[in-house]
């Protein structure tokens, strides 16, 4: 079955970061619609037409999104969808022609986020990721009245302190928000502009420096050696990534 064209779509935002996004079908012309329609809307796309290829692309770079049809030639879409869970972590919607209420229960019982039947609207389906994506930056801040423990580090959220080592240090407001999201997401990779929006509330743009000098400021805080951080640590072209292990102190 084809899905309905693609509406005539809006520009993409100047600047606006590309969230990345794998199409993991092997409908040629599920991926053209989808490419065409996720490119105009500003999102970087790449497609998998199998189970190996996808696989294969999970391990080269970290996805913000997986389009997952429930269908391979290689595999129910379903295994991969565990595998999608294990090394990415990242939002997932399953494209199926099964639109039974079993079939939706148990994609949604396994970790997927929605589940679309085809044939579908390109107008729905970017509607989904629009407020996947949205909730997934929401998502990164947890709870400010909560404190926050990782390592040797204990945040109070609520009088933004930081204490280390029996040491207190004051920390700003913006500063507090970063350190929170870095504590509860050990171990991940975060990328600048989800980053941005979840800190600053706006859109990053390539010549925003907001997250960088916020980065610097926290590891003159809490880094032996703020230029050979062992905690916040520089991903080159994806983001940042807070150590989920005690780094070894020199002796």
């Amino acid at each position: 079955m084809i899905p309905q064209a693609a509406p005539t779509p809006r520009r993409p935002i100047g600047g606006r970061h590309a969230n990345r996004i794998l199409v993991v079908d092997d409908d040629p012309v599920v991926q053209v619609l989808l490419r065409e329609t996720l490119l105009a809307e500003g999102y970087d796309v790449s497609g998998a037409n199998s189970s190996e290829e996808a696989e294969q692309r999970l391990r080269q770079s970290p996805w913000d999104l997986v389009i997952l049809d429930r269908r391979l030639p290689d595999a129910d879409g379903l295994l991969l969808l565990q595998t999608v869970k294990e090394k990415s972590g990242c939002p997932v919607i399953i494209l199926s022609v099964m639109d039974d209420q079993h079939d939706r229960t148990l994609g949604l019982g396994l970790g997927a986020q929605d589940y679309v039947a085809k044939p579908f609207s390109a107008s729905e389906i970017l509607l989904r990721i629009r407020n996947l994506l949205v909730a997934r930056e929401v998502s990164l801040l947890p709870a400010r009245t909560q404190d926050i423990e990782h390592g040797p580090f204990r945040l109070v959220q609520t009088t933004r302190r930081l204490i280390m080592e029996g040491t207190a240090r004051q920390l700003t407001a913006a500063e507090t928000r970063l350190l929170a999201v870095f504590l509860t997401h050990p171990g991940e990779v975060l990328d600048r502009a989800s980053l941005t929006r979840s800190i600053c509330q706006r859109e990053w743009s390539h010549n925003d420096r907001s997250i960088d000098v916020l980065v610097a400021r926290l590891r003159k805080h809490i880094e032996a050696d703020p230029k050979s951080p062992q905690w916040i640590v520089t991903v080159h072209g994806a983001g940042y990534l807070f150590s989920a292990e005690i780094p070894c102190r020199p002796c």
